[in-house]
């Protein structure tokens, strides 16, 4: 009874775990892709 109980408890960490890395490393993605505008005082022209 104590294994199954741990073995579920197992489970339902992993999975929480996955889904918590997969939206951290998406939302990471997306920052990559954010370029925002140069100032003109820091432009070299």
């Amino acid at each position: 009874m104590k294994k199954r109980i741990l073995m579920t408890l197992f489970a339902i960490s992993a999975s929480l775990l996955t889904f918590l890395a997969t939206t951290i490393s998406a939302s990471a993605c997306w920052l990559f892709l954010y370029q925002p505008q140069e100032p003109k005082c820091l432009r070299k022209e």
